[in-house]
């Protein structure tokens, strides 16, 4: 009889411990948790995917933007969706507005995007995060989205005659055109999405933000940022060799150390002004179509169109510009805007997130970061194993960066992110 009880037993058991586990998921997920947590715990990558390598990372890379490679069509099916910001001090900022019609009345939020050096609002990562979070319904980011040119891209100099090293400058023209299209449509909130060059942005732009108390935006993120110029892609530019008496100036303030991948960072940026650069700068300059960027000319058209924004800025003498970071020279400004150097200012809910085999921007660099925003709450910093740059999608899935999205627009994870974990 005992023999006969036994596997009764061992099924009561086991079917009490499953509603122990199903009543403990349950009281899981109706539990509130502080937005910050939530945010990490839907960050940690899957277990099973451990493995780091420049090799794989710069394989990660260009399987991500393959098949995106020559961006959007410039000429067909975008015309709709093209607007144009002139700013207060005459800059012109460029981009694309996808509006978000879901049926429902009221405010909807805004998610502005820019995908850095180089890049603009037809270029391969702009194309990258159309296809995957504004084209297909099934995954339509909940806001309006408006992807703005970076302002190292061809469209940029063709419409203001100079190029902008971007960070704090940067931030401020995300400011200006907030303020204008706040003033045109009635939105729930601004939200900030940068990668590469544009994570600078995200971040100077709430810190700039927070110090005008304008309370323009509700949340930032960051995603392979490269957090210092002179590193990345500074040295990618000082690797390029030119000619005759024109000596490379990126060779004066960019680290010399070589790094897994350097010569194909370097065949990268030629791909980038090929293919996005020039051809924004013959779309908005109709009258150079013959227009060339020779590789040995890349680093110095740069630098030079760097430092005429300053000069620019210079004479301009914005008043609200924050005498913490420098217009004096491009070198001063490098090491002023740097972010491991401001990211302890941030009071805006802000996720950065890079990973370890990233081959455009060095793991020491975010760690820098990382570090340095240790002590701060409004920061949340996760470097994943796999990744590359911006090629999350390959180990994770386009779902991943999604779902973080969506949860850096929710305002209920917002309003808690700095309560205590439950």
């Amino acid at each position: 009889m005992y023999r006969a009880c036994l596997p009764l037993l061992a099924l009561s058991l086991l079917l009490g411990c499953y509603r122990v586990i199903d009543d403990t998921e349950e009281l899981l997920r109706s539990t509130p948790r502080a937005g910050r947590a939530e945010v990490a715990r839907e960050a940690e990558p899957p277990q099973f995917l451990r493995k780091s390598s420049p090799t794989l990372g710069i394989l990660t890379t260009g399987l991500s933007s393959l098949a995106f490679l020559l961006g959007f069509d410039r000429d067909e099916g975008l015309d709709r969706h093209l607007i144009r910001f002139p700013l207060p001090d005459g800059t012109v900022v460029g981009g694309l507005f996808f509006p978000w019609e879901n049926g429902e009345k009221g405010p909807k939020p805004l998610l502005i995007a820019s995908f850095g050096f180089l890049q603009d609002r037809f270029g391969t990562e702009a194309a990258k995060f159309h296809e995957f979070y504004v084209e297909d319904a099934r995954h339509r980011l909940p806001a309006h989205i408006l992807i703005l040119d970076h302002p190292t891209a061809g469209i940029f100099l063709g419409n203001n005659g100079n190029l902008s090293p971007g960070s704090y400058d940067d931030g401020r023209m995300w400011i200006e055109v907030t303020r204008i299209v706040r003033g045109s449509m009635d939105l729930a909130s601004v939200h900030l999405f940068g990668v590469s060059m544009s994570g600078q942005t995200v971040v100077h732009a709430l810190i700039e933000d927070a110090r005008l108390d304008l309370g323009l935006f509700a949340s930032g993120m960051a995603v392979s940022i490269a957090p210092d110029f002179a590193v990345a892609p500074g040295r990618q530019l000082a690797g390029i060799e030119t000619d005759g008496d024109g000596a490379n100036p990126w060779r004066e303030i960019a680290p010399q150390e070589a790094a897994v991948g350097e010569g194909l960072q370097v065949h990268a940026v030629r791909m980038l002004v090929d293919h996005q650069f020039v051809p924004g700068y013959r779309l908005v300059r109709p009258m150079a179509p013959d227009y060339e960027l020779p590789t040995e000319e890349i680093p110095l058209v740069l630098w030079d169109g760097f430092e005429e924004r300053l000069a620019f800025l210079r004479q301009a003498r914005p008043p609200d510009w924050d005498r913490a970071f420098s217009r004096a020279s491009l070198p001063r400004y490098i090491v002023s805007t740097r972010i491991a150097g401001v990211i302890d200012r941030v009071r805006t809910p802000l996720l950065l997130i890079s990973s370890e085999d990233d081959p455009a921007v060095a793991s020491e660099a975010f760690r820098e970061v990382t570090a340095a925003a240790a002590g701060n709450p409004w920061v949340l910093s996760v470097e994943t194993p796999e990744g590359g740059h911006f090629g999350f999608d390959v180990p994770y899935g386009a779902g991943y960066l999604e779902d973080l999205i969506e949860l850096m627009l929710s305002p209920r994870v917002l309003a808690s992110w700095t309560a205590a974990p439950r």
